[in-house]
């Protein structure tokens, strides 16, 4: 009495292929990769839409900046392939998304001209695709990609957006306390620093754990990338650096930035997969009751059982590990939820309940995952858990200068 539905990615980067054996028993359906025209009309209808107040020449601006996108992630993925030192070279259309996702965080306030606009569009492609790259040789790749797309597309001199140092800083932490907060251009190196140290400082006298780091400009780079993932709806982080180069400190930094919570489980002696679901239990309860934002922080020297990953994929897929809630729970989830069915005129039945609670936890919780890019268990986990790089933005943290 089993009807069995498989799926799987195209036999390639480590994926095995499956004998002809068990295909004869299956009726196979191909999902071919989305054609460009597609992409065109969807993303255009986004960024057209929320351009419509901004200066008529950003609004015409639209199908460029679509098409350039397109372009790059086009020449990314046949370029640079994924291979056993670099297993988190797979681009899919997700990629795409996150681009057009951070160019949809500015204001016309800030952003007045098209030279602006195109300056935020490479920023965001610099930390959707260059903050990946394993080297120098590949950052540079993609910055030199990108600026030929500036001058090609847009019509614009790549002077214009970016300068010799190669860095660019958007955010919206440049004035501490600050409502509403203004995802801006930040020109001025030295008081950049100057408000992070200050940050640092603020968070170093509530804290019962101060940290005591020397924030230089590669550090701060960070601090900026991870403040800007925490900040977009649904957004996760992958950071990849060897132990020691400052993953954790500086998402600590980043999520009081944020002025978001840091949640952090404490392995200890006889701790289990029991202690390690009722801490999750707490944390997503957190998000979802109280609609609290929250930075989940988890390493991979904290992994005791691979099923801890399995857990931390399925909230980044789906925002829920499957029977993780105790009666008395479901309890306070449908006391909170049930304003929401509400507010959205749907019947307040148990499922439509639970599924604005997940929408509430994927909301709120900000997962946050730092590994050790050295050795066969990076490759494997990323090979046995897609949503590690489907649902993150990596940060691949070079060795300090």
């Amino acid at each position: 009495d089993c009807v069995y539905v498989t799926s799987m990615g195209n036999p390639t980067g480590g994926r095995n292929p499956i004998t002809s054996r068990q295909k004869r028993l299956m009726s196979i359906l191909s999902f071919a990769e989305m054609d460009e025209a597609s992409q065109l009309q969807i993303f255009s209808n986004i960024l057209g839409q929320f351009l419509k107040d901004f200066d008529p020449s950003i609004g015409r601006t639209t199908d460029s900046i679509i098409s350039a996108t397109q372009k790059l992630f086009g020449i990314i993925s046949e370029e640079l392939l994924p291979t056993p030192v670099r297993p988190h070279y797979t681009f899919n259309l997700r990629d795409i998304a996150k681009v057009i996702q951070g160019t949809l965080m500015i204001t016309p306030k800030v952003c007045e001209t098209k030279t602006m606009f195109t300056t935020l569009w490479v920023h965001e492609c610099f930390r959707v695709f260059r903050d990946r790259m394993i080297n120098q040789t590949d950052a540079d790749w993609v910055t030199e990609q990108c600026m030929k797309l500036v001058e090609e597309e847009m019509g614009l001199n790549p002077t214009d957006c970016l300068d010799e140092s190669g860095r660019l800083f958007f955010g919206d932490y440049m004035i501490p306390g600050a409502e509403p907060r203004l995802y801006e251009l930040v020109p001025d190196r030295e008081k950049l620093t100057n408000t992070i140290v200050e940050y640092l400082n603020d968070y170093n006298s509530e804290s019962k754990s101060p940290m005591n780091l020397v924030l230089f400009l590669d550090a701060i780079e960070h601090v900026s990338r991870i403040s800007r993932i925490l900040r977009q709806p649904r957004g996760n982080a992958l950071l990849l650096g060897v132990g020691g180069s400052g993953r954790q400190s500086l998402t600590r930094l980043a999520s009081y930035v944020s002025e978001y919570d840091t949640f952090q489980v404490e392995i200890a002696k006889g701790y289990g997969i029991p202690e390690w679901r009722e801490d999750i239990k707490t944390c997503l309860l957190k998000a979802g009751v109280e609609s609290q934002p929250v930075t989940f922080l988890f390493s991979d020297v904290q992994i005791i059982d691979e099923q801890m990953v399995e857990d931390i994929n399925s909230i980044l897929n789906a925002g829920d590990i499957p029977g993780l809630y105790a009666a008395e729970d479901l309890d306070a989830i449908n006391t909170a939820c049930r304003i929401e069915c509400q507010k959205k005129r749907l019947p307040p039945t148990k499922i439509n309940i639970f599924a604005q609670y997940l929408i509430r936890v994927r909301q709120n919780v900000h997962v946050v995952f730092c590994m050790s890019p050295v050795g066969e268990e990076f490759r494997l986990r990323l090979l046995m858990f897609p949503s590690l790089v489907n649902c993150c933005t990596i940060d691949w943290f070079m060795p300090w200068p």
